[in-house]
C-alpha cells in the first residue's frame, strides 16, 4: 500500500523541476577565440611589439543568444619600476548585439609602451552586468 509520502514524490519533483527550469540559463555563449596582431584585421597574429606599436585585438563572441558586452583591457604583468595589474585608461567596453567578432586597439602613450611584459583581458557580460566569459593573452614590449 502506498503511503501519502510516495504520492507526494512526483507532484514535488516536478514542482522543483519548473522552478529550476525558470531561473537557470543554459546559455553557452563565450569568447571562442582571442588573437592579437600589428594591424587592424589582425591577419597575422603576433605576440610582442614595439615600444610605439598600436596593439590590436580580435575577440570572437559565439552562441550569444542576444545583447553582450565586451570589455578590453590591457594590463602590466613584468614592466620595470611599474605595478603589476590593469593600466588606467586603457580600458574599452562594446556593446555588441550577440555573436560577433569584437576589436580592439591600445595605442602607446606617448613616450612608448615600457618594455616588458603585458596581458591584455577580455572578458564578456550580459545585459546585467554579470561576467559569463574570459579569455586573456599575454604579449611582450620589446
Amino acid at each position: 500500500m502506498r503511503t501519502k509520502k510516495e504520492g507526494l514524490i512526483l507532484p514535488f519533483g516536478l514542482l522543483l523541476f519548473a522552478a529550476m527550469a525558470c531561473n537557470y540559463s543554459a546559455t553557452t555563449a563565450n569568447i571562442s577565440s582571442l588573437k592579437l596582431g600589428k594591424d587592424k584585421d589582425v591577419s597575422q597574429e603576433a605576440s610582442s611589439f614595439g615600444a610605439k606599436a598600436t596593439v590590436y585585438a580580435l575577440a570572437t563572441i559565439s552562441n550569444a543568444p542576444g545583447a553582450v558586452k565586451v570589455k578590453g583591457r590591457v594590463l602590466i604583468e613584468e614592466v620595470a619600476g611599474q605595478q603589476r595589474g590593469p593600466i588606467p585608461g586603457l580600458e574599452k567596453t562594446l556593446e555588441l548585439p550577440g555573436s560577433t567578432t569584437a576589436s580592439f586597439s591600445f595605442t602607446p602613450p606617448t613616450a612608448g609602451w615600457p618594455a616588458g611584459k603585458y596581458k591584455l583581458e577580455v572578458l564578456m557580460l550580459d545585459e546585467g552586468g554579470a561576467q559569463k566569459d574570459q579569455k586573456a593573452v599575454d604579449f611582450t614590449i620589446l
